[in-house]
């Protein structure tokens, strides 16, 4: 069991870092997804929206969008295929933008399990 784990340094403005983990190679649909926001980042970038792609196999998208005050998480395969899994997160009244904000994703047998925003759990859409 080989653990694949990738870190990027600033991949797009207002983004410190992202790094993908996924324990065991052979089950690309379990893993965590990590986002450092730099600060006030979301409140000059609208939406921010972070990424891996590993094409065909693997792609997990993650819009921050403060004007609707929601996080969509999607999960899937790097084919062209609609995603496996898609979830949709409101974010806190309190929300800081000023601050630096790290989102990180969690996924287990390719369904989105939760998304935590600085350690602390994000509630899904009513929708969702």
């Amino acid at each position: 069991m080989t653990e694949i784990k990738n870190r990027e340094l600033k991949p797009v403005p207002g983004i410190e870092y992202s790094e993908i983990m996924v324990p065991d190679e052979q089950d690309l649909g379990t893993g965590t997804f990590t986002t450092e926001l730099e600060p006030n980042a979301m409140a000059k970038i609208n939406p921010i929206i972070s990424s891996i792609i590993n094409e065909p196999a693997f792609k997990l998208l993650v819009v921050i969008n403060l004007a609707i005050e929601s996080v969509t998480v999607l999960l899937g395969k790097a084919d062209d295929s609609p995603p496996v899994s898609r979830t949709v997160y409101n974010l806190p009244k309190s929300l800081k933008t000023s601050d630096v904000n790290i989102f990180n994703v969690i996924f287990k047998s390719w369904e989105i399990k939760g998304l935590e925003m600085n350690g602390n759990s994000l509630e899904k859409t009513p929708a969702d």
